[in-house]
């Protein structure tokens, strides 16, 4: 491993912040659900075990009593000298850690606290650490055999889920800003956490969250790990890559867990090894892969520079079937909108013609500038509203919007990464301010402008599509000569993704009627024949109907006319 690769790697860290604290809240609100689920369940679940407690200390059990021990733990946790702290004090945190938290985190009763809980103990351990107290080995020796304890155990999943995280969280190294040095992790937890993925006896559950403290351990601690340690986490996340979904699982949870197999193989390549670029090509073009792990991989794919040069002799074959995942990202957003129309309501009767001839009476000043600035106001509120996505309400849309959010949000740490850095990046506040945006269209094109993005980054190392001065991605992959048309397929997309991410798109008509205008541009380079639109260049009549004696007379009426214009006598009255 190169040094400028693990320097590049730990800089990039601190760029992942915005992304992380989305991964946490999904974790809380995962363990949270399962929390409630076992709440439900737990009765006859007998077969999971509670930690014991010593009948020598069970008066802890009592909340007046345990506070006793968190006061402990807090003079640890800001000890300047430990001479200056209560002599009791520091095996009273050793006990509460050890014992007193397992105990706690296993009880039924206390499920819902579980996560917060958990959160406490990472904090006591973090914030001893940053001020250099010297109880900060006591804290965290303490807490990480207390969650070695229920992460091994035969205790319930939430707590267990719970314990792995906290292991996977524990740092020997806290976070250096002032140094810009990321945390580097307990090297203790790597164990237990490979010990439990490997463990197919082990639930999914158990397993996906050893899987993801792996992962995060990885990222930050590859320069430290041992030679051995690689060579196995290798071979174990080359054969998950390489695994078909078992039957248990469903297959985009299994997509799912792929994901951090291509990012741990891609943290411990050799920088000229082409291997793993070969099999995110194959499993980015292969028809059966789901768009998450399908659409991740080609965006990683971006990353290679080199080792990857002459391995796609054809490029269309693999720009095709990338097309074809943009075209059906784009038709599935055409059929959930179609899905969700609703017939329109029956038309009120006509007006009563009448209405129209009465003449209205003239407002007062004062009535003329409250009606001003009562639309004034509401033009406002209307563009707030639709920037903050509560213009219309409540509607099923906002449901399936909502739930694609949090699905691309959890679903990669790239996909948040981007979509915030887009929103922030872009002035998407001022933007929507401008020139307000529907929530419905708002979210649809963002969906969609990911899959663009991802497919962009994995073929010139850029999600912009601007490649840099050494070819990245299938750039790269391909012979010098066959480049120009991996650079037309780019200009294609970016056509595509220019005329979808036009502002004047601002109704769901308009936007779908965008998206009906680009699906032959996407079929074409996809393969698929699809109908094209024709414009209408008609120009329809809405005139009303002309009825005698009403509207413009032109100067050729009156002959038209029978008897003079339809008068009696051929005129009028008096008339010569």
């Amino acid at each position: 491993m190169s040094t400028g690769r693990a320097v590049a790697t730990h800089a990039g860290a601190s760029g992942r912040d915005r992304s992380r604290w989305a991964v946490k809240l999904w974790w809380a609100m995962a363990i949270t659900a399962a929390s409630w689920w076992l709440i439900a369940n737990v009765a006859s679940a007998q077969q999971y075990e509670t930690f014991k407690l010593d009948p020598a200390y069970e008066a802890f059990k009592d909340p007046k009593e345990a506070s006793k021990l968190e006061r402990a733990v807090l003079q640890l946790k800001t000890a300047k000298d430990l001479s200056k702290v209560e002599a009791s004090a520091p095996g009273m945190s050793k006990f509460y850690l050890e014992s007193y938290i397992p105990w706690k985190i296993t009880q039924r009763e206390n499920l819902p606290e579980l996560s917060s809980t958990i959160e406490g103990l990472l904090k006591d351990v973090d914030g001893a650490q940053r001020i250099g107290s010297a109880g900060t080995r006591t804290l965290l020796a303490g807490t990480f055999i207390g969650m070695k304890k229920i992460a091994e155990g035969n205790y319930m999943p939430a707590a267990r889920i719970n314990a792995i995280n906290a292991l996977s969280r524990l740092n020997a190294k806290p976070l250096d800003l002032a140094n810009g040095r990321p945390p580097l992790p307990l090297s203790y937890s790597y164990p237990i956490l490979y010990k439990l993925y490997t463990n197919e006896k082990e639930s999914d559950g158990i397993r996906a969250a050893a899987l993801h403290g792996i992962h995060s351990y990885v990222r930050l601690a590859f320069p430290v790990m041992k030679a051995d340690e690689k060579t196995a986490l290798v071979a174990e996340m080359n054969k998950l890559l390489a695994a078909e979904p078992p039957k248990s699982r469903d297959a985009k949870a299994h997509a799912y867990l792929q994901r951090f197999a291509v990012d741990i193989l891609n943290i411990l390549r050799a920088p000229n090894d082409a291997s793993l670029g070969t099999q995110l090509i194959s499993i980015s073009t292969a028809e059966d892969n789901p768009d998450l792990i399908a659409l991740y991989s080609a965006a990683k794919l971006g990353s290679f520079q080199t080792g990857l040069q002459g391995k796609v002799e054809d490029p269309s074959a693999v720009t095709k079937q990338w097309s074809v995942r943009a075209f059906n990202a784009l038709q599935s957003e055409l059929d959930r909108f179609e899905a969700q129309t609703r017939p329109r309501p029956a038309q009120s009767q006509p007006p009563n013609p009448i209405d129209f001839l009465r003449k209205a009476k003239p407002k007062k000043p004062q009535a003329i500038a409250a009606t001003r600035r009562s639309r004034t106001s509401s033009d406002m509120g209307m563009g707030m509203g639709r920037g903050m996505g509560m213009d219309a309400g409540y509607s099923p849309d906002m449901d399936m919007d909502m739930e694609m959010g949090m699905e691309m949000g959890m679903g990669m740490g790239m996909g948040m990464e981007m979509d915030m850095g887009m929103g922030m990046e872009m002035g998407y506040g001022m933007q929507m301010m401008a020139n307000p945006q529907p929530p419905e269209v708002n979210l649809s094109r963002r969906k969609i402008d990911f899959v663009l993005q991802q497919l962009l980054q994995g073929a010139t190392g850029s999600a912009k599509g601007t490649p840099e001065e050494k070819p990245a991605g299938l750039l790269a992959a391909v012979p010098e000569n066959a480049r120009p048309e991996v650079q037309a397929w780019v200009d294609s997309i970016l056509q595509v993704s220019e005329a979808l991410n036009d502002e004047k798109l601002d109704t769901l008509e308009l936007w779908l009627e965008a998206l009906e205008l680009q699906r032959p541009a996407l079929g074409d380079l996809a393969g698929i024949e699809v109908e094209r639109i024709e414009e209408d260049d008609t120009i329809e009549d809405n005139s009303l109907p002309m009825f005698p004696g009403m509207g413009m007379r032109r100067a050729d009426d009156e002959d038209e006319l029978p008897g003079g214009g339809g008068l009696p006598g051929g005129g009028l009255p008096g008339a010569p």
